[in-house]
């Protein structure tokens, strides 16, 4: 236990951390954060080319943020006004080989923006049918239809498509038609600058959601944090800072509120954590980091093991809601 006048004398020391946002509005763009060269880079792209976006893609690797990237494009480009619809590209292509099956789903992100992930994953068959439906939505476009679609159509990849159209895996002529402007989303272990900023805004977040009073994060806290190499990126960081928050006491973070991390990259429970522990925010935390960590950080495996969908997992990863998340099982079926 630390005595009062102990606390007063490490609290000033922890309070002096900055809070840069408030004085530096370039380092935000729409809900993106940004204060190293990488991202600000990426912020000068985004802001040049939104406005006159059709197709384009977003690369990264797992964690990078690709999806809040394809919403701040469409925040900031011409179809603002409309809705932004994600959707799992090889989901999207699910119900059928034709064309009329698909356009159902084009409809609800009429005069918005489509956003379809993951798009390194679909088979051959599949890029066939996005190179019709692009062609549909060209077509629709260009004679004005009623209900021409959207407006516009992001895609993402976790691999560069340049380097998969080199082989048998990806057609060409699809990869030059969504590559022809594309944005590249740096991991956090390329952006370091960043990783006070992100700790803290996740960390505020937590503490709006949750109505827990949290201040940030302090001066050891994110020595510790800058250690390590964080191959999951930014959402392994909100995960930590999650954790961290639901374990921390006080107003700030300390290196003591930190879950251990794994080889993985993922965190998992300390030594020092009872197994009785009766607060069942971080138990859940706990149990779905441990079966990230045994999986080496594979969500689908993870989520097979835990009897969930990978959608729910990813909700628990991305979101500070694990009290208000309903883990229902599910049966389990061969789809990815």
């Amino acid at each position: 236990m630390h005595s009062a006048g102990h606390l007063q004398a490490i609290l000033p020391e922890m309070a002096i951390a900055p809070q840069p946002l408030s004085e530096h509005p370039e380092w935000l763009l729409a809900s993106m954060i940004g204060r190293s060269a990488a991202m600000q880079r990426l912020f000068s792209q985004m802001r040049c080319t939104a406005r006159h976006l059709r197709i384009a893609t977003i690369e990264g690797e797992c964690g990078t943020g690709k999806t809040l990237a394809a919403r701040t494009l469409h925040e900031l480009g011409p179809a603002s006004g409309g809705p932004f619809v994600p959707c799992h590209a090889a989901q999207f292509f699910q119900h059928g080989p034709s064309l009329a099956s698909l356009t159902p789903l084009a409809v609800d992100a009429r005069e918005g923006t489509l956003f379809l992930s993951h798009v390194e994953e679909l088979s051959l068959d599949q890029q066939s049918r996005l190179i019709a439906f692009l062609q549909w939505i060209d077509h629709q476009q260009s004679r004005r239809a009623p209900d021409p679609g959207p407006r516009q159509v992001f895609f993402s990849s976790t691999t560069p498509l340049r380097k998969l159209a080199s082989s048998p895996q990806f057609r060409a002529d699809l990869c030059h038609r969504m590559t022809a402007i594309r944005f590249i989303m740096p991991p956090l272990r390329e952006r370091r600058d960043d990783l006070g900023l992100l700790a803290d805004s996740f960390a505020r977040s937590f503490s709006t959601t949750h109505g827990k009073l949290l201040r940030g994060i302090g001066p050891q806290t994110l020595e510790r944090l800058a250690a390590h190499n964080w191959p999951g990126n930014v959402r392994e960081l909100q995960s930590v800072i999650q954790t961290a928050a639901l374990e921390c006491e006080g107003q700030w973070i300390r290196p003591i509120d930190l879950p251990a991390f794994s080889s993985a990259g993922y965190p998992h429970s300390t030594d020092d954590t009872p197994d009785d522990d009766p607060n069942l925010d971080r138990a859940i935390l706990r149990h779905v980091n441990l079966v990230l960590a045994r999986v080496d950080g594979n969500k689908l495996r993870a989520a097979k093991m835990l009897g969930i969908s990978r959608s729910t997992l990813y909700r628990l990863l991305d979101a500070a809601t694990v009290s208000r998340t309903v883990i229902e099982p599910r049966r389990l079926t061969s789809q990815t």
